[in-house]
């Protein structure tokens, strides 16, 4: 179920078109046959952020699911909030609770200065760490990479993105925690540990010699004798994250990237300084490691994603 908030311009002001009974809204589909001439479903998003008027038309698919979508060959697509699940809310409602129990300032749904980007919940410490859980799949042209990317800009220390599903940290296309599945009532159970799985790990570093028993990554049978690096999964829960991320006793490498991952600071710093030493980076597929240094380090921009050209449809679940 998506955020289907509009304005009904016969007087009934801005609604959430996902709580009307099935014949208020069969009978909205009827009253917004032709929703360009008729003028009476306005997208609540549009106008409330850029104060531009859409009219939206109203019909359902044969499975009863309500469909709230632009006009055909609309350009402005754009990014649509999904309305909170009761998972997502428990689980930010969970890193609150463990965030200011820790001492952090928290802030849900917390606007950055340039008024485009939020954060499911924002942690501030030593640092600030921007929280975002991902329970359902990423919109298309509006996915992880873009929203980290602007995160950043906006001069946030860190994006922390969490999901449940493997589907969605394998394609997420950027550095993403990922933990089992929780029922509701264990991620409202402060006792039960959800454990992260995947997006943390350890940097462990050997000496290429004969007798430390490694292959040597240059094909040197007697080893090469230089000091070669690489990362293993570890573990840690969610809550033990939320207590060290602000507080800069973890880090993130290459958090635009899905190969990237969070490690501990000191093992931050050795993969820094194997990367300076070598003088290429220290990871896979020759991606560049987060440079250090926290805020003003950050060399990415926050320019506005393009337009698709697509027109946005809204999906809604049938009650």
């Amino acid at each position: 179920m998506h955020n289907n908030l509009v304005y009904l311009t016969d007087g009934r002001g801005k609604i959430d078109a996902s709580v009307l009974s099935d014949a208020q809204w069969d009978q909205l589909v009827a009253d917004n046959r032709d929703s360009a001439r008729r003028r009476l479903v306005k997208y609540a998003w549009c106008w409330d952020e850029d104060r531009v008027t859409h009219w939206m038309r109203t019909y359902s698919l044969g499975s009863g699911t309500r469909v709230v979508a632009h006009q055909p060959g609309e350009v402005a697509d754009h990014p649509y909030r999904a309305l909170e699940s009761d998972e997502h809310k428990a689980y930010c409602d969970r890193v609150e609770r463990v965030g200011v129990t820790e001492g952090f300032k928290a802030r849900r749904e917390a606007r950055a200065r340039d008024g485009l980007t939020r954060s499911d919940v924002l942690l501030v410490g030593s640092r600030e760490v921007s929280y975002e859980m991902q329970h359902s799949p990423f919109k298309p042209g509006y996915g992880a990479r873009e929203r980290t990317r602007r995160t950043l800009a906006a001069q946030r220390d860190a994006v922390a993105w969490h999901t449940d599903s493997s589907i969605i940290a394998e394609r997420a296309r950027v550095a993403m925690l990922r933990s089992n599945q929780a029922r509701l009532p264990q991620i409202e159970n402060p006792r039960y540990a959800i454990r992260i799985l995947g997006g943390y790990r350890k940097v462990v570093t050997w000496g290429c010699t004969v007798r430390e028993g490694h292959r040597c990554p240059r094909r040197r049978s007697a080893g090469c004798g230089a000091v070669h690096i690489r990362t293993e999964p570890t573990g840690i829960t969610l809550d033990d994250f939320i207590r060290q991320a602000p507080a800069g006793l973890i880090m993130p490498v290459q958090p635009l990237d899905r190969l990237g991952f969070w490690t501990t600071v000191q093992e931050f710093r050795i993969w820094m300084d194997h990367a300076a030493e070598t003088g290429r980076p220290a990871g896979r597929r020759g991606a560049t490691p987060l440079a250090a240094g926290g805020r003003g380090a950050l060399p990415w921009d926050g320019g506005r994603r393009p337009r698709s050209g697509r027109p946005a449809t809204h999906r809604l679940s049938p009650r």
